[in-house]
């Protein structure tokens, strides 16, 4: 197997990883209802940090980042959708600490 062969599965399943890294935190949040423990700035950081990633990989055209990135993306945008939902309805009733999913 050729080098650049072996880059390129090891590019994809890194991709692949850091892809499927967000769907616990997804789930959680979702099943929960709750967003307390998610830091906005470190949201912003990372879709900041994703969309400049995504950029370059359209200049270069590399398939493996612009497809990760873009996936990525959008489960990051689910987090920060998730994360404004229930925060804001935890507002109105203080706290959603423990909160028993369900």
């Amino acid at each position: 197997m050729e080098s650049t062969n072996i880059f390129q599965i090891m590019g994809t399943t890194g991709s692949l990883i850091m892809c499927a890294s967000s769907i616990p935190q997804i789930v959680k949040t979702y099943r929960m209802k709750c967003a307390d423990n998610l830091s906005g700035s470190y949201l912003a950081i990372l879709m900041l940090g994703m969309t400049l990633i995504l950029f370059y990989a359209l200049h270069v055209k590399d398939i493996v980042f612009i497809m990760g990135n873009s996936i990525s993306l959008t489960l990051t945008t689910i987090l920060i959708v998730l994360r404004h939902k229930y925060n804001t309805s935890v507002r109105q009733s203080d706290t959603c600490a423990l909160r028993p999913p369900g």
